[in-house]
């Protein structure tokens, strides 16, 4: 007689896939991989034919390249998403009014956000044709609408 399974208790047990990684994970290698391939490969070299120095000098500056390039990968990707929520908060004043005081003179000036631009790492709002630093606004606001103005005449 053949005997059967219970599958409600075979899919509670412990599986040897549950730890298995995507086919797109396992075709990248990172720097963990590369050092220990190099361990293995010098833990299994042939004592009558070992690794010579300037293969050994090689692979540790390939790994030293990897390492720094993973750094550095990771530092790009943090400054830009660092650039992109500084310009989304920025681009949030579309479209209001702002206030600043102009180096140079007293009275402060308003207008409208029409965009934001980034120079050398500053970033400014444009109201017509100029490029108003976002240090010198002094006041942002919803921009007046003319049926709000009207609303209050009447």
């Amino acid at each position: 007689m053949s005997s059967w399974i219970d599958i409600a208790a075979a899919s509670q047990n412990q599986s040897i896939f549950q730890n298995v990684t995507s086919q797109a994970e396992k075709s990248s290698l990172g720097k963990d991989d590369f050092l220990r391939i190099l361990t293995t490969q010098l833990s299994n070299q042939d004592p009558s034919n070992p690794l010579q120095d300037r293969d050994f000098i090689a692979q540790m500056a390939t790994f030293s390249s990897l390492e720094q390039m993973t750094n550095l990968n990771k530092t790009v990707e943090q400054f830009a998403s660092s650039q992109m929520s500084q310009m989304s908060q920025y681009t949030n004043a579309i479209g209001k009014e702002i206030t600043w005081t102009p180096a140079g003179n007293t009275a402060p000036v308003t207008g409208m956000v029409t965009g934001v631009s980034t120079q050398n790492g500053n970033f400014y709002y444009i109201v017509g044709e100029e490029k108003i630093p976002t240090a010198q606004v002094t006041e942002i606001k919803q921009a007046a609408t003319v049926e709000n103005e009207s609303t209050k005449e009447n």
